[in-house]
C-alpha cells in the first residue's frame, strides 16, 4: 500500500525561503500566518503546500 505524504520543510528551510529569520517564522506561526506540523520528536514542520500557499499570497499582495 502507497501512501502519499506531503514535504515536510525545516523552520531553517522555510525561513530562508521568506528571507526572514526563524523567530520570525515561529512569530507566524503563533499569529496563524502559517501552519506547522509538530512531529512525535516535537519538533516543527511546514508543509510544503501551506509554504506555497503563504508564496503566493504575499506575491499577490505585494503586486497591488
Amino acid at each position: 500500500m502507497s501512501e502519499n505524504y506531503e514535504e515536510l520543510l525545516k523552520p531553517k528551510d522555510v525561513a530562508r525561503i521568506f528571507n526572514i529569520s526563524t523567530k520570525t517564522l515561529w512569530e507566524w506561526q503563533r499569529k496563524g500566518i502559517i501552519k506547522a506540523v509538530k512531529l512525535p520528536t516535537g519538533k516543527l514542520r511546514y508543509p510544503k503546500s501551506e509554504v506555497e500557499r503563504l508564496w503566493r499570497q504575499l506575491r499577490v499582495t505585494e503586486s497591488q
